[in-house]
């Protein structure tokens, strides 16, 4: 009978802190603002088909979209590479 209240008297001492953290027992988290943004022009996304028979087109605008997304994220990553 004693372990189980110690348990329980554990428990909730631990969920009172947690409950006493997420309520704000600490300084808010700053959130750090990027040094510079980047200048990369993002292709538009294609318009979603209304009638079925454009849904080809659509994949295929569409793969194009990622694939060019891909491109430039690679480029990117490139850059940044050669930059350190």
């Amino acid at each position: 009978m004693l372990m189980r209240m110690v348990a329980l008297l554990l428990a909730l001492l631990v969920v009172g802190l947690l409950v006493a953290r997420q309520m704000g027992g600490g300084a808010p988290a700053q959130v750090k603002q990027p040094e510079a943004i980047s200048d990369v022009a993002v292709p538009a996304m294609p318009a979603v088909p209304t009638k079925p028979q454009d849904l080809p087109e659509f994949e295929r605008q569409v793969e194009g979209y990622v694939s060019d997304l891909a491109a430039e994220r690679v480029k990117q990553m490139e850059q940044a590479e050669s930059g350190k």
